[in-house]
């Protein structure tokens, strides 16, 4: 399970997510999607359609969960709106108080993390919608988000103290993720994989101070080879794209698995197996339900 400290959440509930989570990484989707339709509607049922303070942190990470799991499969156009309901789900909740009288680097807040989550789920969005200032507008709002008041930005983000994974270390991360794919998209390829490189730094930073999630390691070192293959480097990215196949395989990360083979074939770098093996797993992840476009 993904282990958080966010106690702010009903534990129940938050282990329901988690649990859909994990099924959506393993490419379960439409085991993830309907587990994620069931607690949407179990909160609200409880806690009314405009629920405050954790409750509310809770109903916009499953929507920003849904919308995610329709982008894997390129289905941007889908998750934008999913992305903005999560948003405004949470945007004009107040944080939660931490009664441990904690700094802002390490309190824990579900929603500001809900609130991060659904930024850089909407910067991905557009992204991949091709609306690159939007996404650039939109991760600027999340870093401030991200980084608090007075607090440092993420220069500082892999030598920071301790903080709270689900408030901070993991959204920290999506916004690398998000800010070198938008380097590589944009044609600033140098920006992109000095995001991708950050990434793989902080990675290893809050593997030391909490325990990051197997999902998050492996699709950190997807970024950084897609980077480097990005930068010309085709050698040193279809060596940690093969290293990505194997710890994702495994591990069951299906989806990440495809992603990896995925970036081989497309580099032009794939052998015959691997082109089959992304045949299959495309087929496969098809049939557990996950949303791609009509293209592919």
């Amino acid at each position: 399970m993904i282990k958080t400290t966010s106690r702010g959440l009903d534990k129940a509930l938050e282990l329901r997510w988690e649990a859909a989570v994990e099924a959506g990484g393993r490419g379960e989707y439409a085991a993830a999607l309907t587990m994620l339709a069931r607690l949407d509607e179990d909160v609200r049922s409880t806690q009314g359609s405009t629920p405050r303070g954790p409750a509310a942190a809770l109903l916009s990470l499953c929507r920003s969960t849904t919308a995610s799991l329709l982008r894997q499969g390129g289905r941007h156009d889908l998750a934008l709106g999913l992305d903005g309901v999560a948003f405004a789900t949470v945007a004009g909740v107040h944080p939660v108080a931490d009664d441990l009288g904690r700094d802002d680097s390490a309190r824990i807040d579900p929603v500001r993390a809900a609130q991060s989550d659904a930024l850089i789920g909407l910067a991905a969005d557009n992204l991949g919608l091709l609306r690159f200032r939007a996404s650039a507008r939109l991760l600027g709002r999340a870093r401030e988000q991200l980084s608090g008041p007075g607090g440092s930005g993420p220069e500082g983000w892999a030598s920071s103290e301790a903080v709270d994974w689900l408030t901070h270390g993991r959204c920290r991360l999506r916004w690398e993720w998000v800010s070198a794919e938008l380097g590589l998209y944009s044609g600033d390829v140098a920006a992109g994989l000095a995001h991708a490189e950050a990434a793989d730094r902080l990675v290893r930073h809050l593997a030391g101070t909490s325990d990051v999630p197997v999902r998050h390691r492996v699709k950190t070192s997807l970024i950084h080879a897609a980077a480097l293959a990005g930068a010309g480097n085709s050698e040193a990215s279809a060596a940690r794209a093969r290293r990505v196949v194997v710890d994702a395989g495994e591990h069951g990360l299906m989806p990440l698995e495809w992603a990896a083979t995925s970036l081989l074939v497309g580099t032009g770098v794939a052998s015959a197996s691997e082109e089959e093996r992304c045949r299959e797993l495309r087929a496969t992840l098809s049939g557990k339900g996950m949303a791609l476009t009509p293209a592919e």
